[in-house]
């Protein structure tokens, strides 16, 4: 279902081609290119055992995708002079320097240079849903890798440190300072922290494949549940459809489809700019990270050119930002499946796009 301009088809076929093959559940795929939403599809099921078709106001949770958002909200208050990427943290949040930790900066959570990729000890569970202790925590804690000096995928932790930073300079949460700047005056189908009304629109995610996380609470295991639907987890639990997070990284580009002027020079040139080529013992591959998004590479062949930036979810979903041809391709999905095979559908739609650009 959906629609996609003629020369976008490819796109829809692509989708198409992740159920017949992949065993794709329900899913979405969402196109902007040069300030229009040139595709916007969507099908299959919106729950496990097939009843609920997947719509048009279908929303799901996007796992790591919500770094892009994230990442975004961070570039924007950058670029308005609010705070600087290259502050450090403790400027904004004084009990962070502890442990010597007065020299990580917000540049360096952005790309996870900051050394906490994980809770050491690790979280118990209930802890996880309480926002004030898991900052405390952190702020206490010494870094477990040279702050600024070595790559680990902050796949949790992220989302506390720049969400923090960011309710100590705009005095609101992060899923707050989107509702007010960014969805609701824009009629955005995102949200950081679902409001009760919205939950019975979500996709119930299909983990049966899925291995439980290994750096303290299953987080997996909580997805389809209210507490973790109504929190709010920079990292990990925006919920979101293709064309929501389309629309929102469109600000990338140089002609956004929502009313609001573009990011700046200032801080496009951090998101192209390569900080770390190299190892990730977390996820055990190699990584090209910029401010906020990876870059295209061998090892996650999302792009044809060097202006190509991404990332990806947990599972399966990815977003992808071509900065050269003012190009956003989203994937989100409900069925999740492990190991890096997982990017392969999310990658299938991407190359259905490029081509598409270039034909």
């Amino acid at each position: 279902s959906g629609d996609a301009d003629e020369r976008f088809e490819p796109v829809r076929s692509a989708l198409a081609t992740n159920f017949d093959e992949d065993a794709e559940l329900g899913a979405c795929a969402a196109v902007v290119h040069r300030g229009r939403l040139v595709c916007d599809v969507w099908g299959g099921s919106a729950s496990v055992d097939g009843s609920r078709p997947w719509e048009s106001d279908t929303i799901v949770n996007l796992w790591s995708t919500t770094k892009t958002v994230a990442a975004l909200v961070v570039l924007l208050l950058h670029d308005r002079g609010v705070l600087s990427v290259d502050d450090p943290i403790a400027a904004h949040w004084p009990e962070f320097a502890a442990a010597g930790k007065d020299g990580v900066t917000v540049r360096h959570a952005l790309t996870h240079l900051a050394g906490l990729h994980e809770f050491r000890p690790p979280l118990e569970h209930e802890t996880m849903f309480d926002w004030d202790e898991c900052c405390s925590l952190l702020a206490a804690q010494a870094p477990i890798r040279p702050p600024g000096e070595a790559f680990a995928y902050h796949a949790f932790t992220q989302g506390f440190l720049l969400g923090e930073v960011v309710r100590r300079v705009t005095g609101q949460t992060m899923g707050d300072w989107i509702r007010a700047e960014l969805t609701e005056p824009h009629h955005i189908d995102f949200h950081l922290g679902v409001p009760e009304s919205v939950r019975p629109r979500i996709a119930e995610t299909d983990h049966a494949a899925m291995p439980p996380s290994n750096d303290g609470p299953d987080r997996v295991a909580d997805v389809n549940t209210a507490r973790w639907q109504t929190s709010e987890f920079p990292s990990s639990n925006g919920h979101g459809n293709a064309r929501s997070v389309a629309q929102l990284l469109s600000l990338l580009t140089r002609h956004p489809v929502i009313d609001l002027d573009p990011l700046g020079d200032r801080a496009l040139d951090l998101v192209r700019t390569v900080d770390w080529d190299g190892p990730d013992p977390v996820t055990g591959t190699n990584v090209r990270m910029g401010v906020g998004f990876g870059h295209s590479s061998r090892s996650m062949p999302v792009g044809v050119n060097d202006e190509t930036v991404w990332w990806a979810g947990l599972g399966g979903s990815m977003a992808v930002v071509d900065l050269e041809q003012d190009l956003v391709v989203v994937y989100a999905m409900n069925r999740m499946f492990p190991s890096t095979d997982h990017v392969m559908r999310s990658i299938r739609v991407v190359h259905a796009a490029h081509a598409a650009v270039r034909a």
